[in-house]
């Protein structure tokens, strides 16, 4: 396996381990032997029409795996915790296990390929629920008729509507969570695409009794036909619940008070998870609340630290499709973007302690008569999250919470082409998500042994001993360098705090685990993680420099900083002063998580959601909306580049372009700046401010800063793409090549095709020669519109 980690022999006394506090149990296994290889042998059981037994056997043996490990884990949360007598009382009571898993986007079976689909590694994988359920049938002898799972991601619906249409056939939410939709054709064949519980189903079809209602595969007709039955009236049956879709009967929905709420005094939850009305004893039977196994899959979030336990409840429970009125067509969504067909981000709920007044017609931030954003204050992400689960927990839910660390996905949680997957190779479990998230959230930044942090935050008089090292820009001979300091995101960050006040869980925790990669035990000490053996004690560290791209101004604070800094003084520009005016509110010179900018973040998710719903419903519209979707950054960053004036995205901006300088610092290559000569960036060089604002600038718009590098997946080749497929009979997207075979026409004298990309002015050139189809302008009202039979 890869050693993501490393240990450092620590001299400690075992009797000092941490005892006190919530448990957390866990289990370190072997990478290469869990669920790595599963979509390229699930890929060869597919193509084989389900046929390639050898394939299958081989994904088992992951699962069983997997299983082994889990059984471990859940067997001394047990010990600690007795939970499973609380479980089997609340089943008794014909309450539904329910599994939550983490689903940003449905796909992880490729639709086209059947291989990895691009979110594979940003969801919870299925076969880390099938081995967790199946543990759950063993252990507590519950059946599977009495599971469930219930999901509310982003865009299951839009991929619903997509899917449909590719296949001229209805593909149903709860058929893209099961990833494969029987009869398809209705000549027994099948379509493949979405998530993958059905393999689920069935490897725990082979871990079964012979009784009716522990078929594991009851509930999967329903899901490919769309019939939605209540817990209550299905029988036998183990269903998905897409627990978005309340307006399509407020009946399913309840509407559950906090008396201490900060963003809501009331939220309306799907009556799957908080049950139904308490007075009415029908209601309660066809909803008699729920056990709910919180199972997340770690990663760097972009507008918060990590997702993880806590977001996983504290976004992930607000049902998108919810409106202000019981009408079944009412699109003024509660939690989600308003007048949207499908909205695909709860755009509306707080991400930020500031957040801008949303037209819902335009989907654009208002003003006042004084032309400034109409801004209300928040509690922010924190009260967002304690809110829904304060409301959870009211009800008197068991939550018992199960972290895959196996894989933590770095650098981004939501864009697969540049998420980063690092294989750590824990799964951990407690019952209290604050003490989970707090544990994961310390691993992640934490690379200094504990002796040498418990030193520096006493030296430097530090918040917290968690801390790593970070790279810290300073002038060297008229260059800007990368050396090292010690930083950690947690000296900002106040999400635990502010649950544990709330009483939503505890910061202490203790733990208990195993490591089945060298037999060894699993402890903690003041917090750290430690791994015993015989007599020897060795602190758990990663080697990784976790963080988010798009939250580096608040994860790698110091980094940013300190290059903005060496950037003013060698080029004079005013980079750190505009960061600190645009974030610092309090003017203590630190940025911390509730210093989020003057509310863009919602209104950036807004934007967002709208070119989801045009992707669902115009023709070619996943060319458009990715055209839309690219330029919208820049659009409204800059208030000379849109008709309306905006430039609510100028901060988000400049945060974006400070990070590609550190991406480019990082090139393995060195180059020449752009604009200064005598400076290089790579190996822990930095480029220029300038160098780096145009690299992002033009890679937003062509994907890349040459002709040889521009991306039929750029705004400007979705221009190309669609124009050509429209206007040109696909001359040349039915190649390969498309965009050099079409500039090298041009070269040979043919006629260019029918559009005209206006961009502002020095967005044109490459190399000095005019780029293609485009022109420059000063003209808002122009900029970044594309012209051809109709305007974009």
């Amino acid at each position: 396996m890869n050693i993501i980690n490393k240990e450092i022999l620590v001299n400690i006394n075992i009797a000092d381990m941490d005892k006190y506090g919530s448990s957390i149990t866990g289990i370190r296994l072997n990478v290469n032997n869990a669920y790595t290889d599963i979509p390229d042998l699930l890929k060869e059981y597919i193509d084989s029409n389900e046929e390639d037994n050898e394939s299958w056997q081989q994904i088992q043996n992951r699962i069983n795996y997997i299983y082994s490990a889990v059984s471990i884990m859940l067997a001394k949360l047990d010990e600690e915790t007795n939970f499973i007598l609380k479980v089997k009382e609340d089943i008794s009571n014909n309450k539904l296990l329910i599994f939550k898993p983490n689903l940003i986007s449905p796909i992880c079976i490729d639709p086209t390929t059947h291989g990895a689909g691009l979110m594979i590694y940003l969801n919870t994988n299925w076969s880390i629920i099938a081995a967790i359920m199946r543990w759950f049938h063993d252990y507590a002898n519950i059946h599977y008729s009495h599971m469930a799972i219930a999901e509310g991601g982003c865009s299951i619906e839009l991929y619903g509507v997509q899917y449909s249409k590719y296949t001229k056939h209805t593909i149903t939410n709860e058929a893209i969570f099961e990833g494969r939709s029987h009869d398809f054709y209705g000549d027994d064949d099948n379509f493949y695409g979405g998530w993958g519980f059905y393999f689920a189903r069935k490897y725990l079809s082979y871990h079964c009794t012979s009784d009716e209602d522990d078929n594991p595969m009851n509930g999967y007709d329903e899901s490919c036909k769309g019939i939605y039955l209540s817990p209550g009236e299905a029988i036998n049956k183990m269903m998905i619940y897409d627990i978005n879709q309340l307006q399509i009967d407020r009946s399913r929905g309840r509407t559950i008070d906090i008396p201490d709420g900060q963003n809501y005094s009331e939220i309306v939850l799907h009556k799957v998870i908080v049950g139904g009305n308490s007075s009415d004893l029908e209601d309660i039977k066809l909803y008699p609340c729920c056990v709910l196994i919180n199972v997340p899959t770690m990663k760097l979030h972009a507008q918060d630290l990590i997702t993880n336990a806590l977001k996983n409840l504290g976004l992930g429970l607000y049902p998108l499709q919810c409106a202000v009125t019981e009408n079944p067509s009412d699109t003024n969504w509660l939690y989600g973007s308003q007048n949207t067909k499908i909205p695909s981000y709860r755009s509306l709920v707080p991400h930020s302690p500031l957040i801008m007044k949303i037209d819902g017609n335009t989907h654009l931030p208002m003003r006042d008569k004084y032309g400034r954003y109409i801004i209300k204050r928040t509690a922010g992400f924190s009260g967002t999250q304690c809110d829904i689960i304060k409301a959870v927990q009211s009800q008197g839910i068991l939550i018992v919470n199960i972290s895959d660390n196996i894989n933590i996905v770095n650098v981004v949680h939501a864009v697969p082409t540049e998420a980063q997957p690092i294989p750590e190779g824990f799964i951990w479990a407690s019952l209290d998500c604050v003490a989970l998230d707090t544990f994961c959230a310390r691993y992640c930044f934490n690379t200094l042994p504990m002796l040498e942090s418990k030193k520096l935050k006493k030296e430097y008089h530090f918040p917290t001993e968690f801390i790593h090292d970070v790279p810290i820009a300073k002038i060297k001979k008229q260059q800007i360098v990368s050396t090292l300091w010690v930083d950690s995101p947690l000296f900002r960050y106040y999400l635990y705090n502010d649950a544990e006040k709330r009483g939503i869980g505890s910061c202490s925790y203790y733990i208990k685990g195993v490591d089945l990669t060298n037999n060894t035990k699993l402890a903690s000490y003041h917090g750290h993680l430690i791994s015993l053996s015989n007599n020897n004690m060795n602190e758990l560290l990663t080697k990784t420099l976790y963080y988010n791209s798009n939250s580096i101004l608040h994860s790698l604070q110091p980094t940013i900083l300190s290059y903005a800094k060496s950037n003013d003084t060698l080029f004079h520009s005013n980079l750190y002063k505009e960061l600190l005016a645009g974030f610092d509110e309090n003017h203590d010179g630190i940025i911390d998580y509730n210093e989020r900018g003057t509310g863009f973040e919602n209104s950036l998710i807004e934007v967002i959601s709208n070119t989801s719903d045009i992707s669902a419903f115009e023709k070619y519209a996943d060319l458009k909306a990715t055209y839309l979707r690219s330029l919208l950054w820049l659009k409204y960053s800059n208030s000379k580049w849109n008709a309306d004036g905006h430039d609510f995205l100028k901060m988000k901006i400049l945060t974006m372009q400070l990070y590609e300088a550190f991406k480019l610092s990082n090139n393995k290559e060195l180059n020449h700046d752009l604009f200064f000569h005598n400076m290089v960036y790579g190996k822990g060089y930095w480029p220029s401010f300038k160098t780096a604002e145009y690299i992002y600038n033009m890679s937003t718009i062509y994907g890349g800063t040459t002709t040889e590098t521009i991306s039929e997946y750029s705004a400007y080749g979705s221009i190309f793409k669609y124009c050509d497929i429209v206007l040109n009979n696909s001359h040349y997207t039915s190649s390969t090549n498309a965009l050099l075979n079409y500039f090298n026409d041009l070269k040979s004298g043919i006629k260019p095709l029918p559009f005209t990309f206006y961009i502002p002015i020095g967005f044109g050139k490459m190399n000095r020669k005019p780029i293609p189809n485009t022109v420059e302008t000063n003209d808002p009202k122009l900029i970044f519109t594309t012209e051809f039979n109709e305007i974009w």
